[in-house]
């Protein structure tokens, strides 16, 4: 028994003096000895010596690819040498891309609060607009051309009804009306500007439109909407007022 524990720690002690003489090897600058000199060396590093030294090698064949071929290992560098300048590598590696992801949390962070920040004003303006005004469409029509009339295509005439709520004259508004199906789906949107003084309390009809182009699908699906197959939703964009009050909804 006391020979077989002795045989046990000497075979410990070769391994341990084996280990210690491989990563003091030098590697060999002659890449065409390594199979014969630099193998046998590595095969007897534990496996996480192993896989730095395999990735410190590939990392530095690469560094001589991107050189032109010139040596990227230090003439006289030791096994143990590389393992370590791996080590080191791998750490910094880490602590970088922990940065970055720390970075990167931060602004999308920084961004999901501004779009917040964004709806929350856009709410409160549009809320404010909304109470300083009633708008609503007066009516849709599909007027045909007509040379005697001079309209040279098919035309969409929209009329809105602009009320003045607020307390103070109305200078200029802007915005659109969203047309919306039985499915509560929007299926055609009309844009308007208004360039009018509108006395508190006092209304103003707006009248607008566009050609007809059968070939755009929003053009088509107002055309054919008949009365009483929709409703219509007032989108505020701006809203002036004549002592240079603005409300104007963020972009979002």
């Amino acid at each position: 028994m006391r020979r077989l524990r002795f045989f046990v720690c000497c075979a410990a002690a070769v391994v341990a003096i084996g280990c210690g003489k491989a990563t003091e090897t030098i590697i060999p600058s002659d890449m065409s000895t390594w199979d014969k000199e630099l193998a046998p060396v590595v095969q007897k590093l534990s496996e996480e010596d192993k896989k730095h030294f395999v990735a410190y090698v590939a990392r530095m064949k690469l560094a001589e690819g991107l050189s032109g071929g010139k040596n990227a290992i230090p003439f006289g560098m030791t096994v143990g040498q590389a393992i370590e300048e791996q080590k080191k590598w791998a750490a910094e590696l880490e602590q970088r891309l922990a940065r970055e992801k720390a970075e990167e949390q931060k602004r999308e962070a920084e961004a999901a609060a501004l779009v917040q920040k964004l709806v929350a004003e856009s709410i409160e303006i549009a809320r404010r607009i909304n109470e300083a005004v009633t708008v609503t469409l007066l009516a849709k029509r599909e007027l045909p051309r007509s040379f005697e009339a001079g309209r040279y295509s098919d035309y969409q005439q929209i009329v809105i009804g602009i009320q003045n709520n607020a307390q103070k004259p109305l200078k200029a508004l802007s915005g659109r009306l969203d047309f919306i199906d039985a499915f509560n789906k929007v299926v055609a949107k009309v844009y308007f500007e208004i360039t009018r003084d509108v006395k508190p309390g006092a209304t103003y009809k707006w009248t607008g439109g566009r050609d007809y182009n059968q070939f755009i699908d929003e053009h088509r699906v107002l055309w054919n909407l008949d009365d009483g197959q929709y409703k219509t939703r007032f989108v505020p964009e701006t809203l002036i007022f004549t002592d240079g009050e603005k409300l104007t909804m963020p972009k979002l």
